[in-house]
């Protein structure tokens, strides 16, 4: 009998290390690593510089792949005939953006007023929400920006000539790896990118950790239930309390991965609704047996 017992216990042992394997696998399959930021190739040429020149700064404040949102803010620093003070135009200037917050997809910044946008907002355009924990999503960023007549005034250097730009990017959002990529309509006076979004190792790392436990903890109990039925004898009523309120607890479990859609993912299908199934059989199997052996005490 303890021979058997053994020889069970090392098939299941061997059952959970190959699920863990096999997820491990697919960790190492899916999963990508923070991307280094490729660099902004396209930068004015020395003799362009020298008259002046707007770096943008592109800071990364937030992603929503729900709302399909990439959240960010703007800074910028003034060079050059471009300069009244560190970010004070010496000449009214339009920025056009490609902001999905922005009406008309321009921003207009006075003469002497200081250059400030509220947080832009633009829209993923790539991706599948559904494929979490493996999802990537990519928003394309499109920036320029022009001078405008200034009206009164006789001296304007720079009045018909697009604004070069110099181009700098960060992004620190937990749970998600953030980088972007130059594209080829790149030049030094058009800021032309695609921001990649994916989510960051550690998500994906306790996605997988869930899905694990959840395939562990349902194995179990059918197991349970299996020997139940074959042992003949009435069930413990704590068998189906434990195998009922795992039942329950998945959904919470399951909802406890960070950033995770609404139902209908990768990972639900990897595990939440075929372990939800196993519970179920288990915990018929396991009542059925308790229904049909229980005898209640003769008075």
């Amino acid at each position: 009998m303890q021979t058997a017992n053994k020889f069970n216990l090392k098939k299941i042992l061997i059952l959970i290390c190959s699920i863990a394997l096999i997820f491990t696998i697919t960790l190492y399959i899916y999963s990508q690593s923070a991307i280094a930021q490729e660099p902004y190739n396209p930068s004015p040429d020395s003799a362009i510089e020298s008259k002046g020149l707007v770096e943008v700064k592109m800071n990364v404040i937030g992603v929503d792949p729900v709302k399909n949102e990439l959240e960010t803010r703007l800074r910028f620093e003034l060079k050059g005939i471009y300069k009244k003070g560190p970010t004070y135009p010496a000449q009214d200037l339009l920025m056009t953006v490609n902001g999905a917050n922005v009406p008309d997809s321009e921003i207009t910044f006075k003469e002497g007023k200081p250059m400030i946008v509220p947080a832009l907002k633009f829209n993923l355009v790539k991706g599948k929400i559904n494929n979490y924990p493996f999802d990537t999503h990519i928003a394309k960023v499109a920036i320029s920006i022009d001078p405008l007549p200034s009206l009164g005034k006789k001296f304007a250097p720079f009045e018909l000539n697009p604004v070069p730009l110099k181009f700098t990017f960060d992004a620190d959002v937990p749970g998600f790896d953030i980088s972007y990529k130059p594209q080829k309509e790149n030049s030094s006076i058009f800021i032309y990118i695609d921001v990649r979004t994916a989510r960051s190792l550690p998500v994906k790392f306790f996605a997988l950790t869930i899905i694990v436990i959840m395939w562990v903890l349902s194995i179990m109990a059918l197991l349970l239930a299996i020997k139940v039925m074959q042992s003949g004898k009435t069930p413990e009523v704590g068998m189906l309390s434990w195998t009922a309120v795992m039942l329950f607890a998945f959904p919470t479990i399951r909802n406890a991965q960070p950033g995770v859609p609404p139902v209908g993912t990768a990972s639900d299908f990897l595990s939440f609704f075929w372990t939800e199934i196993i519970l179920v059989v288990a915990l018929v199997i396991i009542g059925s047996c308790w229904l049909k052996r229980y005898h209640p005490p003769e008075e």
